[in-house]
């Protein structure tokens, strides 16, 4: 006959394997559109997937919360493509658990604010801004590493993070 200790043994397994099933969680990343006459055109692709979401339009003062799965000790990521007016930027990383130059913790609000002079990161209560840029110029910000948004296709072969099948 099993003893107690057994019987606790493996109700404890047992109880642990709920929480193991129930270990990945998600994050969440705003996209608001705080143009006053443009609409956002967007299309994101999760963990550099081949298939993107869907494309959404985002009217001024219209926002997107986009929710994923967050894996444990595994690259997460989110890029998207966007378009506001004649300007845009084809798949910026919103969302990735190794930069920490931009959201990257599941658990902290990570809220971009697509503007008329560029993305604006809300971090920590400030703005860190992403202009877009037609020149190809660098734009460094205080300590944060360089960022680049084009309107230009062709130049941001150079300058945009390519998703890569």
């Amino acid at each position: 006959m099993p003893s107690p200790s057994h019987h606790q043994f493996v109700l404890c397994f047992f109880l642990l394997s709920f929480l193991c099933a129930d270990s990945q969680s998600s994050y969440v990343v705003i996209l608001r559109n705080e143009s006053p006459n443009n609409v956002v055109k967007e299309q994101c692709y999760v963990n550099d997937d081949i298939d993107p979401g869907e494309e959404i339009l985002l009217n001024p003062g219209m926002s997107n919360h986009i929710t994923t799965t967050f894996f444990p000790g595994k690259s997460n990521t989110l890029s998207c493509t966007l378009h506001l007016g004649q300007k845009f930027v084809v798949l910026f990383t919103l969302f990735d658990s190794d930069d920490t130059s931009i959201c990257h913790i599941p658990s902290e609000e990570c809220l971009w604010k697509i503007q008329e002079d560029g993305l604006c990161m809300f971090s920590q209560g400030k703005c860190v801004m992403f202009y877009w840029d037609t020149s190809l110029s660098i734009r460094h910000i205080a300590s944060e590493p360089t960022k680049h948004i084009t309107s230009d296709e062709l130049k941001s072969e150079h300058i945009i993070r390519k998703k890569t099948p």
